[in-house]
């Protein structure tokens, strides 16, 4: 296993976006408006491992979350209450990106399963979709086999808390959506279909597509009352028919790509705007 040290990048710092408006005053005058974009700054230090190809399978890019506490949770939200504290004692490595059709179709030749669609969007480094927790499970495991790490799926906590990376807003990036675009694939700018992982900007812990693109699966069983759920940072683990997925999608409001949001889907289904990334444990 590789390590590298993260230092500071300032993506566009001080970026502009100029944008001309026209406005008829007495039909003559024009008058130039302009925007300023000042994107979410990545943290220095930050302890990385470095995406690594050994033919017969490909070891994801990840990056080390440190122990704290967060808010999880939101009191305007039904199934997101009641907002509480939870506290994660220990460190754990998380995906910089969503696992993509790269990485999962390399599991798929290997034990000769059945390859799920892409919906003609095509492969290679676009999410993997159309797989069910599972499917998502057994990947994992496998990856797990060959590498002689241990890598799973987040459970709702832990994604939340790596999503936030230490924000108090409902996303990563404000509590405003107006610069969700420079974040986020979802309906208005998706063109009805995920993209290429890592082409947008990432939240300050140097995680690409936490908020939309596919919805990720997670550990945790779903329950809509959050009082009742661990506050370790473990996955909800008595059985109630759904596991938890987290982030929106291409296919989904902007309000629906915040921290808080979760829904409930059957183990089984498989989605094309569902995917998931891994944890690997440290």
């Amino acid at each position: 296993m590789r390590y590298i040290l993260y230092f500071q990048i300032l993506l566009f710092s001080g970026c502009s976006i100029l944008t001309t408006s026209k406005e008829s005053i007495n039909n003559v005058e024009e008058i130039q408006r302009v925007q300023t974009f000042i994107p979410v700054d990545v943290k220095g230090g930050l302890i990385e491992m470095e995406k690594k190809d050994f033919s017969s399978y490909i070891t994801p890019e990840m990056v080390l979350i440190q122990k704290g506490s967060f808010i999880m949770g939101e009191s305007n939200v039904q199934n997101g209450k009641p907002p509480h504290k939870v506290t994660i004692d220990y460190e754990f490595f998380i995906g910089k990106k969503e696992i993509t059709f790269e990485e999962y179709d390399k599991f798929v030749k290997d034990t000769k399963r059945i390859s799920p669609k892409d919906e003609g969007w095509g492969r290679k480094k676009r999410p993997v979709i159309n797989i069910s927790y599972f499917d998502a499970k057994a990947y994992l495991d496998w990856l797990s086999e060959k590498s002689g790490d241990i890598y799973r799926l987040p459970t709702e906590s832990e994604w939340e808390y790596a999503s936030k990376s230490g924000s108090d807003n409902r996303f990563f990036f404000g509590d405003s959506i107006k610069d969700i675009q420079h974040y986020s694939w979802f309906w208005k700018n998706s063109v009805d279909g995920s993209h290429p992982v890592g082409e947008k900007l990432p939240n300050s812990w140097n995680m690409y597509d936490i908020s939309g693109n596919v919805w990720e699966w997670c550990e945790d069983w779903y329950i809509n009352d959050l009082s009742v759920t661990p506050r370790n940072g473990r996955g909800y683990s008595v059985s109630t028919g759904e596991r938890v997925v987290k982030g929106g999608s291409w296919n989904d409001y902007p309000t629906n790509l915040r921290h808080s949001n979760r829904i409930g889907f059957s183990p089984t289904i498989k989605m094309n705007d569902t995917g998931f990334r891994a944890v690997m444990e440290y």
